[in-house]
């Protein structure tokens, strides 16, 4: 679906992406919400950029990383530029869905009395360095000789094995506690049938029988631990997994 997906896009350079990020910087303020889905659209329907993009995101942890660049009023961007490229991408994002106002950004890091100012900097210290890494990020990808949406496949490729491990490794976990906690036969071996289930499906990549394993054992889970925190710990890890295995 992805693959299909990618070569469906346009692979012919980034000069759109290039050209929204000079109109975003040079935008006045009341423009800057149509200069940024502008920007955000030039990504989408580009295969080089859309692979790129995917993997400056690959394990990055958004929350942790903005946190980090801020310092009472001051927001400043990460040295590292892939980094730097996945935060200015998710504020981009949280900026188009309405998920974080510009203008709260703005006054909240960049405050001048002029919101025209405000944005200004904005312009200056975050998408004109974003746009920077991104022609490094591309340039370093094509000496290379490689594509990098297939070096982007790779990763996800791997992130998905990952998640598959982590997932059956829950599911041993949560048979382990049922060993000791489930004390009656019967109620125990249709526990762990229904565990076993989700595992075969796991194993198999089937993603529909995955879902449906696993709702049998999120109700299964309920009723026999009901609170149990670390039950609800290891269960909480395999639904995230579980959720991004098939995406």
């Amino acid at each position: 679906m992805r693959r299909e997906y990618l070569e469906s896009m346009t692979a012919d350079g980034f000069g759109e992406f290039l050209t929204a990020c000079e109109n975003l910087r040079n935008s006045k303020y009341i423009l800057a919400e149509n200069k940024i889905a502008a920007l955000l659209k030039s990504i989408a329907d580009n295969r080089q950029l859309y692979s790129m993009f995917g993997a400056a995101l690959y394990g990055f942890d958004y929350k942790t990383t903005f946190s980090e660049c801020v310092e009472g009023n001051m927001f400043a961007l990460p040295t590292d530029p892939k980094t730097a490229i996945a935060l200015v991408f998710r504020i981009l994002m949280d900026i188009d869905s309405g998920k974080m106002p510009l203008r709260n950004f703005l006054e909240a890091y960049f405050y001048n009395e002029s919101i025209n100012e405000s944005y200004a900097h904005f312009g200056l210290e975050v998408i004109s360095p974003f746009e920077s890494y991104c022609r490094m990020f591309i340039s370093q990808s094509e000496k290379e000789g490689g594509d990098i949406s297939v070096r982007y496949d790779d990763m996800n490729e791997k992130r998905k094995n990952d998640l598959k491990d982590d997932a059956l490794a829950c599911v041993a976990a949560l048979i382990e506690h049922a060993d000791t906690a489930i004390t009656g036969m019967i109620d125990r071996a249709e526990y762990n049938a229904c565990l076993n289930g989700l595992v075969r499906n796991i194993k198999a990549e089937n993603g529909d029988g995955t879902i449906s394993s696993f709702i049998g054992v999120k109700y299964a889970v309920a009723y026999f631990f009901k609170s149990d925190p670390d039950v609800n710990y290891i269960f909480k890890k395999l639904e995230y997994d579980i959720k991004h295995i098939f995406e």
